[in-house]
C-alpha cells in the first residue's frame, strides 16, 4: 500500500511539475494545458491498471502460496479433478479402479486441506488457485 502511494505521489508531483514547465515554455499555446491534462489523466489511468494487475498477482502469489502442489496428493489431486468433472462418488471410484470409501476418504482430506465446506467449494478454490 506504502509503495502505491509513493508511486502515485511521484506522478502527481511529476504532473505537477510539467505543468510548471509548460507555463515557463516558449512554445506556449492556449492548448498545451489541455493536452497536458489529457496526457497525464492517461498516464494515471495507465499507472492505476497496471498497479491492480500487478498487486492481484501479488495476492495470487500469496494466496497460492498457502496451498503447494505437494499438499495435495497425485491421488487426491485426481480426485479433485473428477469432481470437478462433475462425477459422482461412484463414478470416480470407478474411474480410478479404488472403493468407493476410497473416494469419500481422499474427498475429505481435499475438503480439509482446501479448508473448504463442500465439493463446489473445494473445486471454486482449487480453480482459484490454479491447481485443477
Amino acid at each position: 500500500m506504502k509503495r502505491t502511494i509513493l508511486i502515485f505521489g511521484l506522478l502527481a508531483g511529476t504532473v505537477l511539475i510539467l505543468f510548471e514547465l509548460s507555463r515557463l515554455s516558449l512554445w506556449r499555446r492556449e492548448s498545451t494545458s489541455e493536452v497536458f491534462i489529457i496526457i497525464s489523466g492517461l498516464s494515471f489511468i495507465a499507472v492505476g491498471f497496471l498497479l491492480s494487475r500487478f498487486l492481484a498477482r501479488e495476492e495470487k502469489r500469496t494466496k497460492s502460496g498457502n496451498l503447494n502442489d505437494s499438499d495435495l496428493t497425485k491421488q487426491e489431486h485426481r480426485v479433485l479433478t473428477l469432481v470437478a468433472e462433475g462425477m459422482s462418488n461412484s463414478e470416480i471410484a470407478e474411474e480410478l479402479f479404488i472403493t468407493e470409501s476410497t473416494v469419500k476418504t481422499h474427498v475429505s482430506n481435499v475438503l480439509l486441506k482446501l479448508n473448504a465446506r463442500r465439493r463446489t467449494e473445494a473445486v471454486k478454490i482449487g480453480r482459484d488457485l490454479e491447481i485443477i
